[in-house]
């Protein structure tokens, strides 16, 4: 019997063994998740002060479409008379590096945003236009530092993998390097520390809600319901929350033109 049970837990670590991942196949799939080939809803963005009060609320209409592995986002800022349409428009692309433009109501004109202003916040938040998109697999090298964490985040406890990616290039961005805390049954980024040179934290980014939610083709898809960015410097923090999304309804291309940014129509 002892040889037996001996034999069976050979075989259970052989198998454990067989199933585990490598830290490149997690994060493959953590930054290539299934993205809809067409989005539109709206979105809310409150700026936070240290004690965690609102100071501004904003409304957002996001509008995106992927095609042939180019994919582009627009967000067309309606509220407060403040930021009002203020436009910008992502394109991404597999294989070359994104661009950006942002059309600017005060001055009535549309300009494109600089490699070297990507680390800059984006429209006064504590995101940066880095934060707007998810970084390539070939953005980083990565190190797993845990295969087994349990975190409480936004009142559940999770299970994760806790990784460290580090840039292949410092270029045009604001941190050293990131510890990201991915999703066991998602591969969300639930949790991202990111850090300065020094080893100090300078944000942290929390996905407090995400769901599984399906297209009008029937396709699902994990959405990010909200998230929080803390500037850890500074104290104050940003909240994004979707109040409304509709996956894979088509939408027009005009959304995606200097033409659109220029006018809204």
């Amino acid at each position: 019997m002892k040889k037996i049970l001996i034999a069976f837990a050979g075989l259970m670590v052989l198998g454990s063994a067989m199933f585990a991942q490598s830290v490149e196949e997690i994060m493959k799939k953590s930054t290539r998740l299934p993205c809809p080939d067409y989005s539109i809803g709206t979105l809310t963005l409150d700026l936070l002060d240290k004690s965690g009060n609102v100071t501004e609320h904003r409304v957002i209409n996001q509008i995106g479409d992927e095609k042939e592995s180019l994919r582009h986002v627009v967000f067309d800022f309606r509220s407060p008379a403040s930021v009002k349409d203020t436009r910008i428009l992502q394109a991404e692309k597999l294989g070359r590096e994104d661009e950006k433009w942002i059309y600017l109501p005060s001055l009535k004109t549309t300009r494109r945003i600089a490699n070297a202003e990507r680390s800059k916040s984006f429209v006064g938040s504590e995101f940066t236009y880095n934060d707007m998109t998810i970084r390539k697999f070939e953005d980083d090298t990565f190190e797993m530092l845990e295969e087994n964490v349990t975190m409480n985040v936004g009142g559940k406890q999770e299970k994760l993998w806790k990784v460290k990616a580090t840039p292949v290039q410092n270029k045009n961005v604001e941190f050293a390097y990131i510890i990201k805390y991915i999703d066991k049954v998602s591969y969300l980024p639930l949790v991202e520390e990111y850090y300065d040179k020094t080893g100090k934290m300078i944000k942290l980014r929390t996905i407090t809600k995400h769901e599984i939610v399906k297209g009008e083709t029937g396709k699902e898809y994990w959405l990010r319901r909200e998230t929080i960015m803390e500037n850890k410097v500074t104290g104050r923090g940003t909240r994004v929350a979707v109040e409304k999304m509709t996956f894979d309804k088509p939408v027009s291309d005009r959304y995606f033109t200097q033409n659109w940014l220029n006018t809204g129509k």
